[in-house]
């Protein structure tokens, strides 16, 4: 009796992770066993490996109009988010400033690795002004202006939200933080962005947007889990988060990891000439999920601004349905989807980002995250659409 055929599964969800491209792969074998060397080592194995982080530090700076000496690799868009927070923090400690004289802002829908920096250091004596949203999940700048004073030391407003695909303004937003101070006369605060989810679609060029922190995510671009880079512009202090050594210019001691920086180089590298056309090419791929979800399922309702979003994002509620028990029955059907952000499902808890947009908790216990990719298609958004009309019935059926 001849096996029957395996359908192929359709995979929706890259915004919480992206495989890695073959060719990263590739350039990354190497240095698992080949060149091995400690980049720390004066041998030729150690040189090899530094010359190999060196030229991965210039392919990354290069890509964000940055010098080499400005990036530094962490092990993921966490630990860069909590080095810009905690490291801007503590470098102002050093200085004899109390936590309690310090002021920091960030907005409501940011990521978790964001407010919960924010929550600790506001428990241990820090004022933070977290700045709301509109109906469609876009900060007025203005607002940002306005919780600006004397003793805010940074602001972090994240470039593209990885769970409703919203931008923000984050050119206009630098230059409020700068005429603020200008005009009030207090020392600029740093301003930190993370562009985590926003670097694979948009330009993220550092002096036009006017920020002097950035984080970026090599699993955000085709690259390997576990790497990222922080951009830390010339003359802006911050302190290191651990102790043990003076890798990445004292500020993220550690061997370096070789491997993954070499990935996260190529990954940028295969990235730039691609970028501007794959996001044309998914933002008519977006609309198009969203006219055939709406005409199939005219209770679905579409979260965040339209024009102002990533382009492979497409985030929707159905109120009064389990978004979760959705996610499960497509997978059972062979197509993954997310419910929101999968470092907020860890805490079991409705999505804060939908809830912030003035929505209730049906109505972000209904929501489903869709996030396309290199290899997303339309006919895969039809059997997607197809698939949910069919679950969304069976469970108005159950719950009734």
């Amino acid at each position: 009796m001849p096996r029957k055929k395996t359908q192929k599964r359709i995979y929706l969800d890259y915004a919480a992770a992206m495989p890695v491209d073959p060719r990263v792969f590739a350039a990354m074998k190497r240095y698992f066993s080949g060149a091995f060397g400690n980049a720390s080592s004066i041998h030729r194995e150690g040189v090899e490996a530094k010359r190999a982080l060196g030229s991965a530090r210039e392919t990354a700076a290069s890509a964000i109009g940055a010098h080499a000496d400005e990036i530094i690799f962490t092990s993921g868009g966490t630990e860069s988010n909590n080095l810009a927070i905690f490291g801007a923090a503590r470098a102002k400690e050093k200085t004899g400033a109390p936590l309690s004289q310090m002021h920091f802002i960030t907005s409501t829908i940011e990521h978790p690795s964001v407010l919960d920096c924010m929550t600790s250091l506001l428990r241990r004596g820090a004022m933070v002004t977290y700045i709301g949203v509109s109906e469609e999940g876009i900060i007025d700048p203005k607002e940002v202006r306005e919780a600006l004073c004397e003793r805010t030391v940074l602001v972090s407003i994240g470039y593209g939200n990885g769970e409703i695909g919203v931008i923000q303004p984050i050119r206009e937003i630098a230059k409020e933080v700068r005429q603020a101070a200008s005009v009030k006369k207090f020392q600029k605060p740093f301003f930190h962005t993370d562009a985590s989810q926003a670097f694979a679609y948009l330009p993220c060029d550092v002096t036009q947007l006017g920020v002097d922190l950035m984080t970026l995510d090599a699993q955000k671009i085709y690259g390997p889990k576990g790497m990222s880079a922080l951009f830390r512009r010339r003359g802006v202090l911050i302190s290191r988060l651990f102790e043990g050594g003076g890798q990445e210019g004292g500020l993220r001691p550690g061997t370096e990891n070789v491997p993954l920086v070499v990935g996260f180089a190529k990954a940028v590298e295969l990235l730039l000439p691609v970028r501007e056309k794959e996001a044309k090419r998914l933002e008519k791929l977006a609309a198009y999920t969203r006219e055939n979800i709406c005409a199939r399922i005219p209770e679905a309702l579409v979260n965040g601004s339209i024009e102002n979003r990533l382009p492979n994002n497409v985030s929707i509620s159905i109120p009064g349905l389990d978004g979760e028990f959705l996610a499960l029955a497509l997978d059972a059907r062979g197509i993954a989807v997310g419910t929101g952000s999968a470092c907020l499902l860890a805490t079991g808890d409705t999505s804060y980002v939908i809830r912030a947009l003035g929505f209730d908790a049906k109505h972000a216990l209904g929501t489903l995250r869709l996030s396309f990719g290199r290899t997303t298609k339309k006919r895969d958004i039809d059997m997607l659409v197809q698939a949910l009309s069919e679950v969304i019935s069976i469970q108005k059926r159950v719950s009734h």
